[in-house]
């Protein structure tokens, strides 16, 4: 085994060790009372569910007899993100020996090998389906499908085996919330424990970013139940509540565009929408978005579905009005498999062609919280655009099986700027060249 830090921390860049600062009550008696089978740390954003939970799986593994363990989350990426990375630095901190493979999915602790990976979706149940392991460590549980949720408590067999969740609230109807958090039987017996974590718990935050968090989240009501007090609430009507035509619609553009990109929504038989995406660079602030321009072409409308060409022609428009090259992206939704294929082959197309694999729920979040901060802006001239950032609403019946769903209804141009927007994020150019429109 090699000596804690070795080769993983190198990946680390900076701040290689831990800084822990101070436990609140709840972390502390999470920390010392974390005894049941099925201990779950949920609340608010921003409150110390991981960190606790970090510490907590490091201090159940020097003390298991078992020799294999898993960790999960959403996806392995933000696995990654939100618990290996501290992790490892606690390790550092903590001087334990680790190692970390990374394409094999597996954290030595000392002698004890920790499997790690993502639940995107049901798959994961073949997985995981022949393990015994004696712990699970849960990232973000409510976003994992619940077929794998129930797989992988049946694997914690070994004597002594103990599952440490964390998330942040949801739906009431969620089956974690049902079948868990509120299950009166099981908490009566001691099988599950929970401890609702609040971000005034949390000591180590700057006093004026919490209250600034709780001012964007008051924007939305759900939000603020969510994020703030840690209410496992529905998300009833307008998706985006917070959205104001006096606030987020201009004719002129309101601030200096960096990058631009074309974002689509495409379907079949139904609406193909073309979107232009205007974002304003700002590393210490966050982001600006402006939906410059947008088509709307709706099959039921016109009488007679578009084509792919007739869809590369829209595109290569769009292109050419703005300028656009090869430096420029046009982001296609996952599904358009034979509309990418009409983009690569038509040589009057410039622009790279990336296809953009939407996560619903986080996306929205992500659109929600720019409309809150006013970081998202559409042009007047969008009208689509504009009347379904009003229209577009959660789906009632998908709540009530714990699902925060959107309804298939006014989506098109909700959906067209998710890849505008989310698809280029994972790209970090520092050229701040304005481009002149």
């Amino acid at each position: 085994m090699k000596k804690a830090g070795r080769n993983t921390s190198k990946k680390l860049k900076n701040n290689e060790y831990f800084h822990y600062g101070d436990w609140g009550k709840t972390a502390l008696n999470f920390l010392f009372t974390s005894d049941a089978w099925i201990n779950i740390a949920t609340g608010s954003v921003r409150s110390g569910k991981t960190v606790a939970c970090n510490a907590r799986w490091i201090e159940f593994l020097q003390n298991s007899k078992s020799d294999e363990f898993l960790i999960s989350g959403k996806s392995s990426q933000s696995l990654r993100r939100n618990v290996i990375r501290p992790l490892i630095k606690m390790l550092n901190t903590e001087g334990i020996d680790y190692d970390y493979h990374k394409r094999d999915g597996e954290l030595e602790i000392e002698d004890k090998l920790c499997y790690v990976m993502g639940f995107n979706d049901e798959k994961a149940v073949d997985v995981i389906a022949g393990m015994s392991v004696g712990g699970w460590y849960a990232d973000e549980i409510a976003r994992c499908p619940k077929s794998a949720v129930e797989m992988a408590i049946s694997r914690c067999s070994d004597i002594g085996a103990k599952m440490f969740w964390n998330t942040n609230p949801d739906s009431p109807y969620h089956f974690i919330y049902e079948n868990y958090i509120n299950n009166k039987e099981l908490l009566k017996a001691g099988t599950v424990k929970t401890w609702k974590f609040l971000i005034d718990d949390n000591p180590n935050l700057d006093p004026h970013y919490v209250t600034e968090l709780k001012r964007v989240n008051q924007k939305s009501e759900v939000f603020y139940k969510r994020n703030i007090l840690g209410e496992w609430v529905i998300a009833e009507g307008a998706i985006y509540d917070m959205f104001s035509p006096k606030k987020h619609v201009f004719n002129k553009i309101p601030f200096n565009i960096h990058e631009m990109n074309i974002c689509c929504d495409y379907g079949v038989s139904t609406v193909t929408t073309f979107g232009v995406m205007g974002i304003h660079k700002d590393e210490e602030l966050g982001n600006s978005y402006a939906l410059l321009e947008e088509t709307y072409y709706d099959k039921e409308v016109e009488g007679v579905a578009q084509s792919d060409s007739e869809r590369v022609n829209d595109i290569v428009k769009l292109q050419d009005k703005y300028k656009l090259n090869e430096n420029n992206t046009v982001y296609l939704p996952h599904d358009a498999a034979s509309l990418k294929a009409e983009c690569e082959k038509d040589s009057r197309l410039k622009m790279r062609v990336e296809t953009y694999a939407p996560n619903t729920f986080e996306d929205i979040t992500t659109i929600q919280n720019l409309f809150s901060t006013d970081k998202f802006f559409i042009h007047e001239d969008c009208t689509n655009s504009i009347s379904q950032a009003q229209t577009y609403s959660w789906d009632k019946k998908a709540q009530q099986r714990g699902e925060d769903r959107p309804l298939k209804e006014n989506d098109h141009c909700c959906d067209m700027w998710r890849g505008g927007i989310l698809g280029p994020r994972n790209k970090r150019d520092p050229s701040l060249e304005i481009i002149e429109l």
